[in-house]
């Protein structure tokens, strides 16, 4: 029995499928840009006192989007898990201070790649 030589690899490693590299990429994306925004709209709203629950709230969500992209770049079922939490903590703290609810179209497009793609994770 001969061993592989050693410029190849015994198993290489495989790619995801397209969807899920697509659904990790915006969630990426989406959890950066929620950062960026929670620190560009909550830092200057601090000195107001009403910008601390925004700020936190928004980066939690959007280091949980962030976790999310590597769980289900690792096809992970998690993932999508950690996805819909990222989007129901600012719903339920907005519901909560009776505030209007937006969602991010960005994420709800990661979640439908994720979800079409749900065979594919494990």
């Amino acid at each position: 029995m001969t061993t592989p030589a050693p410029s190849q690899p015994a198993n290489p490693p495989t790619q995801p499928p397209p969807g899920v590299r697509i659904a990790s990429t915006l969630c990426w994306v989406v959890g950066i840009l929620t950062i960026l925004a929670a620190l560009a709209i909550g830092i200057p709203a601090i000195s107001s006192g009403a910008g601390l629950l925004f700020i936190a709230v928004n980066l939690l969500a959007g280091a949980i989007v962030c976790v999310a992209a590597v769980q289900i770049r690792r096809q992970r079922k998690f993932g999508v898990l950690l996805m819909l939490v990222a989007w129901a903590i600012p719903t339920v703290v907005a519901l909560v201070q009776h505030l209007p609810v937006r969602g991010s179209l960005l994420l709800l497009v990661a979640l439908l790649f994720a979800g079409a793609n749900w065979k594919h994770l494990r």
